[in-house]
């Protein structure tokens, strides 16, 4: 008996819904609405809520108009009742209603109106309500917007847009040409490289065109310029050297022009190094002192500014300057007779040093190494730091006023820097130190010094004086130009030790002589340095001279 074959069992296979636990969300009615109905409200309050947002909210937000203002000049402060709201170039929000809108610059007359604005509400983060204000403002103190541009530019060399905009600003004045003339003049002082260099001839073509287009004739003129400076500077050629772009500076200096200039120079220094003779004070000059602070004699005398051992070959390039006979301090002014000055003009006085910053005369630094109570030992001796250049003018003119009669066409003053070097030298050419060779007593940079020494403390030099280099940094009357000494001539009748007349105005003051903070090797008595005129810091000071000439 045959067996019966076994069929296979199949299973069902069992639906997903049996092996896992499945979780529905099942959404009820809400007060009887149905939930279809109430997702559908409230997809339709989230679009129009979206479409609000975009639409209306920044116009209701905001209600009011943008106003962009341009001016030229720019940087123009840009007011809307009263409220500084930016300058130009700028847009701000002015609200709906009526407003008074005030653009003003200093030296311009100041545009001022009142106007409604419009606040509409649809669409406004899309389209901007706005309205345009181009205006151009009427130069009316042509000399100040001078005066304050060249200060400008000196203070940010960095950016030479100054000098054009300042020519483009002058533009249309019937009285400001002289003074934009002047201003051109002036600031060669303050082109160091080819980018400033390409700027200030922009700006003289310009102002030769008589501020319209450039052209062949106004180039000329420029280049004519350049031309009278070399017939009045003979080592102005120097300049072009420097300030030029590399390239067009090496096709310069290769050029037979260039090289016959430099022959001409080497031989006209070679010669005054060689006439030039020691000078020594005359037989019973003799000395003076003044509210304890003693004055030596120094000769009058012809000086090589910016000489030294290197010769021609030094970082400034050496050049004559006669120098009137006067007298200077043989130290540096010191605290004790500081504190006196301060006794006598309590203006100056450390408890009124925030009315003398709000001044600009000094800033938070003035006299901070003062003691609170009793002095340190010594202390009244070391020489006054932490003083402005402004507070070092008015102490001179206070000492002036202690003159005895005799010295009744006499003033004292701070020096130029022809005058501080003259005197620092003591006598000696060529030298790079005031007594000819580096000294250990001179009050340089130690790892044991944390301030200046007793002022007086170091080497006379051949006129007596103390410190002239080291201890601390001294203030001179001249304004800072790093380039300022290529302006010159082998004759020293072209070369004046007072800077005032060519450059009146800048944004640092000369400093010379060096600190206990600096290096010995890298202070020399033609070494320059400079720092703006209301800082005080413990590294610098100030000598005085007595002079009959008064700037």
């Amino acid at each position: 008996m045959s067996k019966k074959k076994r069929k296979p069992i199949r299973r069902k296979p069992q639906p997903i819904e049996s092996r896992e636990e499945r979780n529905e969300v099942v959404l009820k009615s809400f007060l009887g609405i149905s939930p279809g109905l109430y997702l559908t409200v409230l997809y339709a309050l989230l679009i129009l809520f979206i479409l609000f947002m975009l639409l209306f909210f920044k116009g209701l937000r905001d209600r009011g108009e943008y106003l962009r203002v341009t001016s030229f000049p720019s940087a123009a402060s840009v007011r809307v009742d009263g409220r500084y709201m930016g300058s130009t170039p700028c847009e701000v929000l002015v609200k709906e209603g009526s407003h008074r809108v005030t653009v003003s610059k200093p030296h311009f007359e100041s545009l001022d109106f009142e106007d409604t604005f419009q606040g509409p509400v649809f669409g406004t983060l899309f389209v901007r309500p706005r309205r345009d204000l181009n205006i151009d403002l009427e130069l009316t103190d042509p000399t100040a917007l001078v005066r304050d541009s060249l200060k400008d530019f000196a203070a940010n060399p960095h950016i030479p847009e100054i000098l054009l905009e300042t020519v483009l600003a002058g533009r249309g004045s019937t009285t400001g040409s002289e003074d934009l003339y002047y201003f051109i003049d002036s600031s060669k002082y303050f082109v160091t490289n080819s980018l400033q260099l390409h700027s200030y001839l922009h700006a003289s073509s310009l102002l030769e065109s008589n501020l319209g287009a450039m052209t062949q004739t106004s180039l000329l003129a420029t280049v004519n310029k350049i031309v009278q400076l070399h017939q009045k500077y003979e080592n102005s050629p120097f300049w072009l050297a420097l300030v030029l772009q590399d390239d067009l500076a090496q096709r310069f200096v290769d050029t037979p022009w260039f090289a016959a200039v430099l022959a001409d120079y080497r031989a006209g220094y070679k010669q005054l190094r060689a006439t030039a003779t020691a000078a020594r004070p005359s037989a019973g000059s003799g000395s003076v002192v003044l509210q304890g602070l003693r004055f030596v004699a120094v000769p009058e005398g012809e000086l090589l500014q910016g000489d030294g051992a290197d010769g021609f070959a030094s970082v400034q390039l050496p050049y004559p300057v006669w120098i009137p006979a006067f007298s200077m301090s043989e130290t540096e002014v010191t605290n004790g007779l500081y504190r006196n000055f301060v006794e006598a003009n309590p203006d100056w006085a450390l408890a009124n040093k925030s009315s003398l910053i709000k001044k600009g005369l000094v800033d938070d630094q003035y006299l901070e190494n003062w003691p609170d109570t009793a002095d340190p030992p010594d202390w009244a001796n070391l020489p006054v730091t932490n003083v402005s250049f402004y507070a070092a003018q008015s102490f001179c003119r206070w000492l002036t006023t202690r003159l005895p009669p005799a010295y009744s066409e006499f003033s004292v003053r701070l020096p130029f820097e022809s005058e501080w070097e003259w005197a620092a030298r003591g006598g000696l050419v060529g030298a790079d130190y005031p007594t000819g060779r580096p000294s250990t007593q001179e009050r340089f940079y130690a790892p044991d010094i944390n301030g200046p020494s007793t002022a007086g403390s170091s080497l006379r030099n051949g006129y007596g004086l103390s410190d002239t280099t080291g201890n601390v940094w001294e203030w001179c009357l001249d304004w800072y130009s790093p380039v300022k000494y290529l302006f010159s001539s082998l004759n020293p009748e072209n070369n004046n030790f007072d800077s005032s007349a060519e450059l009146p105005l800048g944004a640092e003051k000369v400093i010379r002589g060096g600190s206990w903070a600096n290096e010995r090797e890298l202070i020399k008595v033609s070494t320059r340095g400079s720092q703006p005129p209301d800082w005080c810091t413990p590294y610098l000071g100030f000598r005085v001279i007595l002079s009959r000439y008064v700037p």
